[in-house]
């Protein structure tokens, strides 16, 4: 959940070799905005009548106390592309769908969602905790999911940080309840000035994204609900800010260790809330994210050209 401002800049190189295309989608309109209902779970898909039909489906997933609309401007710079997001179980236009008790039920919803796009490949892009959500999406094998980005998520598994975990949310939960928790983490995401700028209807209806704020929270702080980083087999572009916090760019180093296909790109000028402050950034983040799936799949289909390694390299 982040709300920045600021100029888009450029996208760095991806690492750690080789070239990824992302263009730009030349001249064309974006795509009109199709909004749906899919058991409860609300999405937008932007999606041209001349898309190429080849090409994976997107969809994005946003991190707590976020929304698909947080996407809005990331979508429209995306016209050649089939791009979907949908509001996460108890969050914005999913919040009477109920609440998400672990991060596998997020999971669930994902899938019922590319279930409903009718894609035959999709590329999972998670921003924050969206991108947790997606790389355990990974670990299930589907094999209609081809790709995966993840930019800046929350990875306790990693150096064991489990309890600092929402940064003192789940213990404002517990003695102030839901409602006082998702205001805090608000306050403590975006600022005590955007807060004080929210109508009181917005306030209210942030306050009511309480409950699923904590239970993701809670879940991801159990050491039991954590998954093997080794089975996620598809290849993963990680995202990271340049100006972010020094946590969150070494838990996305850490990462790209340790995954068994892994590239980086690096958002210059961007923090944590790159979908919002660079936009433009964002997009060719996103086209790079599906150009590194549609590598890997003609890589699979080409018996001539050797086959996936497990560090983002290719074998004979």
């Amino acid at each position: 959940m982040t709300e920045e401002s600021g100029p888009d800049s450029d996208v760095d190189t991806p690492t750690p070799c080789g070239e990824v295309r992302a263009d730009t989608g030349g001249r064309l309109s974006p795509a009109p905005a199709t909004t749906t209902s899919v058991d409860g779970l609300a999405t937008v898909r932007r999606r041209r009548d001349d898309v190429d039909p080849s090409r994976p489906t997107v969809v994005l997933v946003h991190g707590a106390m976020d929304r698909a609309a947080s996407f809005g401007r990331v979508m429209r710079r995306l016209p050649d592309l089939d791009v979907l997001a949908l509001d996460r179980r108890g969050y914005a236009g999913s919040l009477d769908a109920g609440v998400a008790m672990t991060l596998e039920d997020h999971v669930d919803d994902l899938m019922r969602i590319i279930e409903h796009s009718g894609a035959a490949h999709v590329v999972v892009i998670g921003h924050s905790l969206g991108g947790t959500i997606a790389l355990q999406l990974a670990t299930r094998s589907d094999a209609r999911v081809v790709g995966i980005g993840a930019f800046e998520c929350p990875m306790p598994s990693l150096d064991g940080s489990y309890a600092s975990i929402g940064g003192g949310a789940v213990d404002v939960g517990d003695r102030d309840g839901p409602a006082a928790a998702a205001e805090f983490f608000y306050r403590l995401m975006v600022g005590e000035g955007t807060w004080d700028r929210l109508r009181p209807r917005d306030r209210d209806a942030r306050r009511a994204e309480g409950p699923a704020l904590l239970a993701e929270l809670v879940d991801l702080r159990r050491p039991e609900a954590s998954f093997a980083l080794d089975r996620v087999r598809l290849p993963v572009v990680l995202g990271v800010g340049a100006t972010s916090r020094r946590d969150l760019r070494n838990t996305t180093t850490g990462l790209g260790a340790v995954l068994p296909d892994a590239w980086m790109i690096e958002i210059a000028g961007a923090g944590h809330g790159a979908h919002l402050s660079h936009a433009d950034d964002f997009a060719r983040y996103v086209r790079a994210c599906v150009a590194r799936a549609e590598f890997a799949l003609e890589l699979d289909r080409s018996p001539d050209t050797g086959h996936r390694s497990g560090d983002g390299g290719l074998v004979g």
